[in-house]
């Protein structure tokens, strides 16, 4: 494949996965998905990865990156991105979003807390190409009963059920983390079908929209917590 054929390619990625995120969130959240690169992040952010990897700083770097446009197409001043207990981004408190990037990929959503009544966001990209036929051996890590795969049936997508649910959790992760006090094992997390697709954590139901789509190589999953 030529280097222009994979240009394109993940120009086509980049332009479905903002597509699919301008579908499911409000037409008022900041949408924004971009290949990872070294962007120019702050002092305070690079600070957070200056022992990191180069290909960990790169993505670090994409999100805040993206993430700090967000802030400011909400009229809120330039300022660094910091991070939580459990690695999460810490936004303003008017603020609620979620970063995600794997593969050539990063994308990230906002949301005005006023403008919206959900409680926490969260995205997963999921680099096909990366990590098909990689999860049957982590599914024990991930999976609380067997009627979780029977259940990725519908989002009648053609992907390997274990990593769609894998990335389900991954999304669900990120949008509770608002409330999280500690990491949560992911088996304490349950995909249900009852209607529409739903979760429980620790047996507790969280009233949420899950939803999920594909593009030519990446998957992408998002949960709204009401």
């Amino acid at each position: 494949m030529t280097f222009s054929g994979i240009s394109t390619q993940l120009s086509r990625d980049v332009e479905q996965i903002e597509h699919s995120l301008r579908q499911w969130f409000p037409s008022q959240a900041f949408v924004k998905a971009a290949k990872i690169q070294h962007y120019p992040i702050l002092p305070e952010e690079q600070a957070l990865v200056a022992n990191a990897v180069s290909s960990r700083q790169h993505e670090f770097a994409t999100g805040r990156w993206l993430s700090r446009q967000g802030l400011q197409s909400f009229g809120l001043p330039d300022q660094p991105i910091k991070m939580g207990r459990l690695r999460n981004p810490l936004w303003p408190e008017s603020v609620t979003g979620t970063i995600s990037h794997d593969g050539e990929l990063c994308a990230v959503v906002l949301m005005q807390k006023h403008q919206h009544c959900e409680a926490g966001i969260g995205i997963d990209l999921v680099s096909l190409p990366q990590r098909v036929g990689r999860m049957d051996e982590l599914a024990p890590m991930f999976l609380a009963n067997t009627d979780e795969l029977s259940a990725m049936a519908a989002f009648n997508l053609a992907v390997d059920p274990a990593l769609l649910l894998f990335s389900v959790k991954e999304s669900v992760v990120k949008a509770m983390s608002f409330q999280l006090d500690d990491f949560i094992d992911m088996r304490a997390i349950e995909i249900y079908h009852a209607g529409k697709l739903r979760f429980r954590i620790s047996g507790n139901a969280v009233s949420a929209d899950i939803v999920a789509a594909t593009t030519g190589n990446y998957l992408i999953t998002a949960i709204k917590v009401r």
